[in-house]
């Protein structure tokens, strides 16, 4: 049998690999318009590459009733150590011995060298077609007969690493039901002006409200950009934001969430309001909410509940996933097509996504392995 992986990153090289394995005498091919694999793979997890997370919550991902029986049935520690990546969990998440992405990429490609999978690199695929009982795939370069064919390129997000979103203009061409990606695990531009606390970081409680309703709640370090904010926990609400049809959300930070309200107050009786501000604020913090706020009364109110209203998310070049994808309806419990027969769709590809903390990778690792058994 003769296969095809379009797309080169973590989701087309893992099931090529699983897939070689559970089929050995197979002909495997993986076609990638990049000039080089595993691109976006060195730019996970800062470079170290958050590979898993060992407290998954899959309440977290954008479909947890789809993704539930895939992951459960996923072993990160069995397949790294399968191809030679020790891993370590730093609190939950899971890295590298290494602690460098190049470790995993060398890992995975070494391993499609052994298993004699070929990679196309710098070969851009257009379309594919039914030809009898099997598919003509068709790049710029060649052409090609294959029984079966994997889908694995990426979205939008990080474009500057090559994705372009060209995929889906492939997929939506054949009649898939397709979810528009949105960025998503991005900063966000705020309506309100930041542009005084440009580069300020505070650890933060951050919440996210949608009509008035409070949707998520989480600890974490903010970054103040110019036209917005920034960070980790900015990032999970981004991607929430996204997922959402309503786009008037308002964004509540706690500045001071390991004190309690009244221990402020009672702080500010005993001193000059000027003084209290002095001894918990960044001197920047202290000017914009002088600037923002007329009494001491308002600028006390906001350093427990600063409210910005979301504008808009920064975009495709700044966002670490997509939001959006192939409906779900458009596959089966085993990835293949609900209109296709012998052709899949993979990780990034599917309306699937989560958190930052190594779940987005997870996903495009455990999809992989569970579509090619």
């Amino acid at each position: 049998m003769k296969v095809i992986f379009v797309g080169a990153g973590a989701s087309g090289i893992v099931g090529a690999i699983s897939y070689k394995r559970n089929h050995p005498t197979d002909d495997v091919l993986i076609i990638e318009h990049l000039d080089a694999p595993l691109k976006k793979l060195l730019a996970t997890g800062n470079g170290k590459c958050n590979l898993a997370n060992t407290k998954l919550d899959l309440n977290k991902y954008s479909h947890p009733d789809f993704v539930k029986d895939i992951l459960r049935e996923y072993d990160y520690e069995s397949f790294f150590d399968s191809i030679l990546v020790k891993t370590k969990a730093t609190g939950e998440l899971v890295y590298p011995v290494s602690e460098t992405a190049v470790s995993v990429r060398n890992a995975l490609i070494r391993e499609t060298e052994r298993l004699g999978i070929k990679i196309n690199c710098s070969e851009k695929f257009l379309d594919y077609r039914k030809v009898n009982n099997c598919y003509e795939v068709i790049t710029d370069k060649d052409k090609y007969v294959v029984e079966k064919l994997y889908l694995a390129g990426s979205l939008c997000s990080t474009n500057n690493l090559g994705s372009d979103g060209s995929i889906l203009n492939v997929i939506r061409q054949h009649g898939y039901k397709i979810k528009e990606p949105l960025p998503g695990l991005c900063p966000i531009v705020t309506k309100e002006n930041t542009k005084i606390l440009d580069g300020i970081r505070n650890k933060s409680e951050v919440s996210l409200y949608q009509n008035s309703k409070l949707i998520h709640k989480e600890k974490g370090e903010v970054l103040f950009k110019k036209n917005g904010v920034s960070g980790i926990v900015i990032f999970n609400i981004s991607e929430l934001i996204a997922r959402s049809e309503n786009k008037a959300d308002k964004i509540v930070i706690d500045l001071l969430p390991e004190y309690e309200e009244s221990e402020l107050k009672n702080y500010w009786q005993n001193h000059s309001f000027n003084g209290f501000l002095q001894a918990f604020l960044h001197p920047t913090i202290i000017k914009y909410l002088n600037n923002r706020f007329s009494t001491n009364e308002e600028i006390f109110d906001a350093i427990k509940r600063l409210e910005f209203t979301f504008k808009e998310a920064y975009g495709f070049d700044f966002a670490q996933v997509s939001v959006g994808g192939v409906d779900l309806s458009m596959v089966d419990a085993h990835l293949e097509s609900a209109k296709e027969k012998n052709v899949y769709l993979l990780g990034e590809l599917l309306d699937i996504d989560g958190p930052c903390g190594g779940y987005n990778l997870t996903w495009a690792f455990a999809s992989a392995i569970h579509a090619t058994k």
